[in-house]
Protein backbone atom coordinates (compact mmCIF):
# COMPACT_ATOMS: atom_id res chain seq x y z
CA UNK A 1 0.00 0.00 0.00
CA UNK A 2 0.95 3.40 -1.02
CA UNK A 3 1.74 6.12 2.00
CA UNK A 4 -0.93 9.01 2.32
CA UNK A 5 0.83 12.24 0.95
CA UNK A 6 0.29 14.91 3.55
CA UNK A 7 -2.64 16.71 0.65
CA UNK A 8 -4.16 13.35 0.69
CA UNK A 9 -8.07 13.08 1.71
CA UNK A 10 -10.17 10.21 2.04
CA UNK A 11 -14.07 9.55 2.18
CA UNK A 12 -15.94 8.21 5.13
CA UNK A 13 -19.61 7.57 5.42
CA UNK A 14 -21.73 7.44 8.68
CA UNK A 15 -25.04 8.33 10.47
CA UNK A 16 -26.04 12.40 10.19
CA UNK A 17 -26.50 12.73 14.09
CA UNK A 18 -23.27 11.26 14.95
CA UNK A 19 -20.60 14.10 15.85
CA UNK A 20 -17.38 13.69 13.27
CA UNK A 21 -15.23 14.72 15.65
CA UNK A 22 -15.41 11.50 17.58
CA UNK A 23 -13.68 9.91 14.18
CA UNK A 24 -10.62 12.35 15.58
CA UNK A 25 -10.28 10.32 18.84
CA UNK A 26 -7.88 7.16 18.44
CA UNK A 27 -10.29 5.49 20.83
CA UNK A 28 -13.11 5.60 18.36
CA UNK A 29 -10.66 4.53 15.28
CA UNK A 30 -11.95 0.67 15.17
CA UNK A 31 -13.76 -0.94 12.22
CA UNK A 32 -15.88 -3.98 12.12
CA UNK A 33 -18.67 -5.38 9.84
CA UNK A 34 -21.67 -3.60 9.09
CA UNK A 35 -23.57 -6.70 10.76
CA UNK A 36 -22.41 -9.20 13.73
CA UNK A 37 -19.39 -10.80 13.32
CA UNK A 38 -19.14 -13.94 11.10
CA UNK A 39 -15.90 -15.72 12.15
CA UNK A 40 -15.13 -18.77 10.63
CA UNK A 41 -14.34 -20.02 7.06
CA UNK A 42 -13.65 -17.47 4.89
CA UNK A 43 -16.60 -16.74 2.17
CA UNK A 44 -14.73 -14.33 0.55
CA UNK A 45 -11.59 -16.51 -0.93
CA UNK A 46 -13.40 -19.55 -0.01
CA UNK A 47 -10.18 -20.56 1.95
CA UNK A 48 -7.62 -20.03 -0.68
CA UNK A 49 -5.99 -17.11 1.28
CA UNK A 50 -6.07 -14.96 -2.18
CA UNK A 51 -8.69 -12.68 -3.28
CA UNK A 52 -9.47 -10.15 -6.42
CA UNK A 53 -9.34 -6.80 -5.88
CA UNK A 54 -11.38 -4.10 -7.95
CA UNK A 55 -10.84 -0.79 -6.70
CA UNK A 56 -13.53 0.87 -6.88
CA UNK A 57 -12.25 4.49 -6.66
CA UNK A 58 -9.99 3.59 -9.72
CA UNK A 59 -13.05 1.84 -11.55
CA UNK A 60 -15.14 5.00 -11.34
CA UNK A 61 -12.45 7.43 -12.12
CA UNK A 62 -9.84 5.37 -14.17
CA UNK A 63 -6.37 4.04 -13.02
CA UNK A 64 -4.32 6.31 -10.69
CA UNK A 65 -1.06 5.88 -10.06
CA UNK A 66 -1.15 7.75 -6.93
CA UNK A 67 -3.93 5.67 -5.46
CA UNK A 68 -3.97 4.28 -2.24
CA UNK A 69 -5.80 1.33 -2.53
CA UNK A 70 -4.47 -0.01 -5.54
CA UNK A 71 -1.42 2.28 -7.19
CA UNK A 72 -3.12 2.20 -10.32
CA UNK A 73 -3.46 -1.45 -10.67
CA UNK A 74 -7.35 -1.66 -10.28
CA UNK A 75 -7.72 -5.63 -10.87
CA UNK A 76 -5.17 -7.61 -8.96
CA UNK A 77 -5.15 -10.49 -6.49
CA UNK A 78 -3.46 -10.11 -3.40
CA UNK A 79 -4.01 -11.71 0.12
CA UNK A 80 -7.35 -11.96 1.19
CA UNK A 81 -8.22 -9.04 3.53
CA UNK A 82 -10.85 -10.94 5.74
CA UNK A 83 -9.16 -14.02 6.73
CA UNK A 84 -6.05 -11.51 6.01
CA UNK A 85 -4.55 -15.16 3.58
CA UNK A 86 -5.54 -18.46 6.30
CA UNK A 87 -8.45 -19.53 4.94
CA UNK A 88 -10.34 -18.55 8.34
CA UNK A 89 -11.76 -15.22 9.72
CA UNK A 90 -10.86 -14.57 13.28
CA UNK A 91 -10.27 -11.27 13.36
CA UNK A 92 -12.72 -8.56 12.44
CA UNK A 93 -12.42 -5.73 14.48
CA UNK A 94 -9.81 -3.64 12.62
CA UNK A 95 -7.69 -0.04 13.69
CA UNK A 96 -8.47 2.58 11.63
CA UNK A 97 -11.88 4.43 10.10
CA UNK A 98 -12.61 3.06 7.03
CA UNK A 99 -12.95 5.51 3.64
CA UNK A 100 -12.30 5.36 0.07
CA UNK A 101 -9.63 7.51 -1.38
CA UNK A 102 -12.29 9.38 -3.03
CA UNK A 103 -15.83 10.20 -3.13
CA UNK A 104 -16.96 8.34 -6.26
CA UNK A 105 -15.22 5.15 -4.80
CA UNK A 106 -17.73 5.30 -1.90
CA UNK A 107 -20.46 6.04 -3.57
CA UNK A 108 -19.73 2.75 -5.83
CA UNK A 109 -19.29 0.85 -2.97
CA UNK A 110 -22.21 2.21 -1.25
CA UNK A 111 -24.52 1.20 -4.83
CA UNK A 112 -22.85 -1.87 -5.00
CA UNK A 113 -24.08 -2.69 -1.58
CA UNK A 114 -27.41 -1.58 -1.34
CA UNK A 115 -26.52 -0.03 1.71
CA UNK A 116 -29.08 2.00 3.79
CA UNK A 117 -27.88 5.20 3.30
CA UNK A 118 -30.86 7.60 4.21
CA UNK A 119 -29.91 9.95 6.78
CA UNK A 120 -25.98 9.70 6.25
CA UNK A 121 -23.24 12.23 6.10
CA UNK A 122 -19.93 12.30 3.50
CA UNK A 123 -16.98 12.85 5.63
CA UNK A 124 -13.59 13.79 4.27
CA UNK A 125 -10.98 13.49 6.33
CA UNK A 126 -7.15 13.86 6.07
CA UNK A 127 -4.83 11.74 8.40
CA UNK A 128 -2.72 8.69 7.86
CA UNK A 129 -3.14 5.24 6.45
CA UNK A 130 -3.17 2.50 9.38
CA UNK A 131 -1.47 -0.74 9.31
CA UNK A 132 -4.22 -2.86 9.58
CA UNK A 133 -6.47 -4.32 6.20
CA UNK A 134 -9.86 -2.70 6.10
CA UNK A 135 -12.11 -6.37 5.47
CA UNK A 136 -13.49 -4.88 2.23
CA UNK A 137 -9.82 -3.50 1.15
CA UNK A 138 -10.97 -5.94 -2.13
CA UNK A 139 -13.04 -3.66 -2.71
CA UNK A 140 -10.83 -0.69 -2.53
CA UNK A 141 -11.52 0.40 1.26
CA UNK A 142 -8.81 1.72 3.29
CA UNK A 143 -8.15 2.22 7.25
CA UNK A 144 -7.06 5.63 8.14
CA UNK A 145 -6.20 7.27 11.34
CA UNK A 146 -8.03 10.68 10.92
CA UNK A 147 -5.77 13.73 12.11
CA UNK A 148 -8.49 16.40 10.45
CA UNK A 149 -11.81 17.33 9.35
CA UNK A 150 -11.64 18.43 6.30
CA UNK A 151 -15.91 18.76 5.16
CA UNK A 152 -18.98 17.37 6.22
CA UNK A 153 -21.55 17.46 3.43
CA UNK A 154 -24.62 14.99 2.87
CA UNK A 155 -25.19 12.08 0.94
CA UNK A 156 -26.32 12.45 -2.55
CA UNK A 157 -29.23 9.75 -2.62
CA UNK A 158 -29.40 10.83 -6.47
CA UNK A 159 -26.06 10.18 -7.31
CA UNK A 160 -26.45 6.16 -5.24
CA UNK A 161 -29.98 6.28 -7.31
CA UNK A 162 -27.89 6.62 -11.06
CA UNK A 163 -24.80 4.86 -9.84
CA UNK A 164 -27.62 1.67 -8.52
CA UNK A 165 -29.24 2.48 -11.85
CA UNK A 166 -25.96 2.37 -14.50
CA UNK A 167 -24.85 -0.99 -12.37
CA UNK A 168 -27.98 -2.74 -12.92
CA UNK A 169 -27.61 -1.98 -16.69
CA UNK A 170 -24.85 -3.10 -16.89
CA UNK A 171 -22.90 0.28 -18.07
CA UNK A 172 -19.49 0.96 -17.07
CA UNK A 173 -18.30 3.96 -15.58
CA UNK A 174 -16.85 6.59 -17.79
CA UNK A 175 -13.37 7.36 -16.08
CA UNK A 176 -14.24 10.72 -14.86
CA UNK A 177 -15.31 12.90 -11.27
CA UNK A 178 -18.48 13.15 -11.08
CA UNK A 179 -20.45 16.08 -12.78
CA UNK A 180 -20.92 19.10 -10.39
CA UNK A 181 -24.30 18.60 -10.68
CA UNK A 182 -24.76 15.88 -9.11
CA UNK A 183 -21.42 16.08 -7.03
CA UNK A 184 -22.20 16.29 -3.21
Amino acid sequence: MAAARPDTTFFHCCPADADPRSLLDPDNQVTGPWGPPDHGPCDKCRGDGVALYECRSCLETGARAECSACEGRVRFEATCPACLGDGTIDRTRRHGVAVFPTLEGLYRYLAERDAHTEGKVVVELAGRLGEDRDLDADAGALLVHPEEIVEVQPLNQELIGAIRGRLAAGTPAEPRSFPPELDG
